[in-house]
């Protein structure tokens, strides 16, 4: 009997043993894989214009100017009439400003912009005069718009190929327009208007 007892607590004590052994034994390493993912991404072609939808262009005031065109001899007869070199058109001295028989050209400064996408990095930029609409009117007076071009600084044309940097407002690429005003037949001061350019931008 005493025998049975002291095998079946020696099986327990070596029971015990094996529990304790298992518990501070090193722990097995995990197994581990991996895989891998390939991304893509479509963007579509887009793009952003930003222009100004009223300019107004306001001209600096010229000083006014007295001009002294010297001596003038006139041959007068009893009754009245004389006769002499008097003032014409074409002999008057020239003032500081002159605008005869030419156009002046005005740049309008960083008044458009773009931003997008492309398939190749580019958009095409075109300006045209609104049809009926070259023309800035006051009552009888008007002054002529013609030879509108866009620029970005690296070319200058009614139509450019520009380039598209991305969506980011900080690359955008922005640009002027020029154009052509003839004021031979602007004779009051004020305001004048009618004139209307139109700006299209388009990816390629």
């Amino acid at each position: 009997m005493n025998t049975i007892k002291n095998i079946i607590i020696a099986a327990i004590i070596f029971t015990g043993m094996s529990f304790s052994a298992k518990a501070f034994a090193t722990p097995v390493e995990g197994v581990t894989t991996t895989g891998t993912t390939d991304l893509s991404a479509t963007i579509p072609e887009f793009i952003v214009l930003h222009y100004y939808s009223t300019v107004a262009m306001d001209f600096a005031t010229p000083t006014a100017e007295s001009l002294d065109e010297g001596k003038l001899e006139l041959d007068a007869d009893w009754k009245g009439s004389t006769t002499g070199n008097e003032l014409n058109t074409k002999n008057l001295m020239k003032a500081d400003l002159e605008l005869d028989n030419t156009k002046t050209t005005v740049t309008l400064k960083n008044v458009w912009a773009v931003r997008g996408f492309s398939k190749n990095g580019n958009a095409k930029i075109s300006i045209a005069l609104a049809s009926g609409h070259d023309k800035m009117k006051k009552e009888n007076s008007e002054i002529v718009v013609s030879n509108v071009k866009v620029s970005d600084n690296a070319s200058t044309s009614a139509e450019i190929t520009t380039s598209l940097k991305g969506i980011a407002k900080a690359k955008a690429t922005v640009g002027s327009v020029e154009m052509d005003l003839d004021f031979t037949n602007t004779t009051i001061a004020g305001n004048h208007t009618g004139a209307k350019y139109t700006l299209t931008a388009s990816t390629i």
